[in-house]
């Protein structure tokens, strides 16, 4: 039976597709372009395939299908782009339940209520003598009037009743629905009041433009000077950055995004020409925040108060940021020799540095160029740790040293790179004057209780890694192509045992790593063996569930069509005690996904190169083209399948 995606994708042609988006010309039987999702303007870098309905770029290795264009594109899950393309391509996701359309019509209600809220808010900023105090304050702040309007600033009156009055008699309106909406409070005896009174009024939108609630800002005395919205059925404030729908598009762009701390920095920034600036709504950065900038952007620059509060907020959010499960597999060595898997952050997080009390948008208003210069000197992130974790010691005493390295080890042990990690080293040995060999030895023993800590499978997963025969001398036959079944299984093997994963994630890293030629072409990551795209999206939503994550119950908390594969998915596979023993049959499978990949490469870059226009073209290609077959060659071919009785029967031709 054909996939809800697959008919999507039928139905929709992805070079006309991505047309909309990026200028493509026609080359052979591929288009390309200038990549849309990094900075690339002198070579295009960016493939269409329309025979395999796919995209690539050999510049940042983006790719993918419509839904992984889509979702990159406008920062989406995978359900609000199965949603939007299902719509385009007239394809029912699922039956409708009267649950769902009643839920549905409630949502677009509450929304009907806070665009007739934010239109009342605005009237009374722009028209009401009763916003002359608001009016001043935002003069005060230097807001023009056509910024005012793009973040549709309003008033809410001093008054009880005036909104709930309006909201009801003039927009028909129920109490019951504007309380829904978080624009009212019931009193168990006095009835329904407003819930914002003589406050500027920040409407608060989502990624989509949609206005899902309001913050506001005391004009008087009354504490707290800022409140939000409480959650509603439209509004989470740890899943809503402010002025992301406005900044998205710059913050493509540049491949930056800056986070700054309040409403009137982000606005004053757009203001200004900087509009890839966007603000935590009273809270520290979250999962979910995270989530939505590495959609759109490889840099992140923290630009929070310098206050105690600001730093602790900096602290929180470098946390947020640095904790996600996502970024490159890396093999690094640590300081006594030992071989271990580390992820490369996909990130690079730095920290604006401003005058001391001084706000943002102060400092922009000030001076524009004073902020592109904070920009351009904002420090990497280990540079704010040791100076931040530092601040409060001793450093000319024993205490102070030895406090100062229990701290910074563990965030040194953290770093991918070698010779980032050894500059750190050399910099923490300075600041607290002790040779270098302290801290390594400091460090080596805080890696080992990181590796045991976090990966407390990996090494015996490794171990059954190093126990494959090579199965290249026992056999050469190609496996045919692989089937939706086998990455259902991997799919489960991975979701149930921590182990697998391990072994699996370290294997795709060190079967790529000495083909230079093909890192181009795939990323070794899990998500590239997975043909469908429901699989990908139910990996990615598995990988950013909370790490002691129970899969059944994990299950139960996703959406059609994710819901109905994870069931599958987990179904196909009994829990046993002991994942070593499921370990080798994982890797098989993966193995045969890997092989897959690569002979698509394989089919692919060979068109390319009789396409190919120039010489040097035709070099490098030749060159990734032999790389291929020597990727294939190499790849093992493991042992019979326990647990998968038919899996070895794709080894014949």
């Amino acid at each position: 039976m054909t996939s809800v995606t697959d008919q999507i994708k039928e139905k929709i042609d992805i070079v006309e597709f991505i047309s909309a988006y990026v200028q493509l010309r026609k080359t052979g039987r591929s288009y390309v372009g200038f990549c849309p999702f990094h900075p690339n303007t002198r070579t295009p870098a960016f493939h269409v395939f329309p025979d395999t309905q796919n995209f690539h770029c050999f510049g940042c290795k983006a790719s993918g299908t419509i839904f992984d264009f889509l979702m990159r594109r406008e920062g989406l899950e995978f359900r609000e782009a199965l949603e939007r393309l299902a719509q385009r391509a007239g394809v029912q996701l699922h039956p409708r339940t009267e649950a769902d359309e009643q839920l549905d019509r409630w949502r677009t209600r509450l929304l009907e209520v806070n665009a007739a809220a934010a239109a009342f808010f605005r009237h009374m900023l722009v028209k009401s003598q009763r916003g002359e105090q608001a009016r001043a304050y935002v003069a005060r702040r230097r807001i023009d009037d056509a910024t005012s309007e793009a973040f549709l600033l309003g008033y809410a009156p001093e008054d009880w009743s005036l909104l709930l009055t309006y909201l009801t008699e003039r927009r028909g309106c129920s109490p019951e629905e504007i309380e829904a909406a978080g624009l009212a409070i019931r009193h168990e005896t006095r009835g329904y009041y407003d819930r914002f009174r003589n406050r500027l009024m920040f409407p608060i939108r989502n990624a989509n433009g949609e206005i899902v609630a309001f913050g506001g800002r005391a004009l008087g005395d009354v504490q707290p000077k800022y409140m939000n919205s409480p959650q509603t059925p439209l509004f989470d404030k740890g899943k809503v950055l402010y002025g992301l729908d406005l900044a998205r598009d710059a913050i493509r762009q540049s491949d930056a995004t800056v986070i700054v701390e309040g409403y009137v920095d982000v606005i004053i920034a757009h203001q200004y020409g900087f509009r890839n600036v966007v603000a935590p709504l009273g809270t520290a950065l979250t999962a979910d925040h995270v989530a939505l900038v590495k959609k759109l952007s490889h840099r992140v620059y923290l630009a929070l108060d310098a206050d105690a509060a600001g730093v602790r907020a900096t602290l929180k959010g470098l946390q947020a940021l640095q904790s996600q499960p996502d970024g490159e597999l890396t093999a690094v060595t640590s300081p006594h020799g030992v071989i271990g898997l580390q992820r490369r952050q996909d990130v690079e997080i730095k920290i604006l540095t401003l005058p001391e009390g001084k706000d943002p948008d102060e400092v922009i208003q000030e001076d524009p160029d004073q902020w592109r210069a904070a920009l351009a000197a904002a420090r990497p992130a280990m540079d704010f740790y040791i100076e931040t974790l530092t601040s409060d010691l001793d450093l000319s005493s024993g205490r102070g040293k030895a406090d100062a390295v229990e701290r910074i080890a563990p965030l040194l042990a953290q770093l991918a790179n070698p010779v980032e990690q050894a500059h750190y080293i050399q910099r923490l040995a300075r600041l607290i004057d002790v040779e270098e060999r302290y801290i390594l030895a400091a460090l080596g023993t805080k890696a080992r209780q990181e590796g045991q800590r976090r990966l407390p499978d990996q090494t015996r997963a490794t171990k059954v890694l190093e126990q494959q025969p090579d199965a290249a001398k026992q056999q050469s036959s190609e496996p045919t192509p692989a089937t939706p079944a086998q990455e259902e299984h991997l799919l489960s093997w991975m979701i149930r045992y921590p182990a697998v994963r391990a072994a699996v994630e370290e294997k795709l890293h060190n079967d790529l790593a000495p083909y230079p030629a093909l890192q181009a072409l795939m990323t070794g990551t899990v998500d590239e063996l997975f043909t469908r795209d429901e699989c990908r999206a139910l990996w990615r939503a598995w990988i950013a569930a909370p790490a002691d994550s129970d899969p059944a119950v994990w299950a139960t908390t996703l959406y059609a069509p994710l819901d109905a594969v994870a069931q599958r998915v987990l179904g196909l596979h009994a829990p046993q005690p002991q994942a070593y023993r499921i370990v080798n049959d994982a890797l098989e499978c993966a193995t045969i996904l890997q092989r897959d990949v690569a002979k698509r490469w394989l089919v692919q870059i060979a068109r390319m190169q009789a396409e190919a226009t120039s010489e040097a073209e035709r070099d490098l290609l030749l060159d990734r083209l032999v790389q291929v077959k020597q990727f294939i060659n190499m790849l093992s071919i493991p042992r019979r399948s326990s647990a998968y009785s038919d899996l070895h029967a794709l080894h014949t031709i």
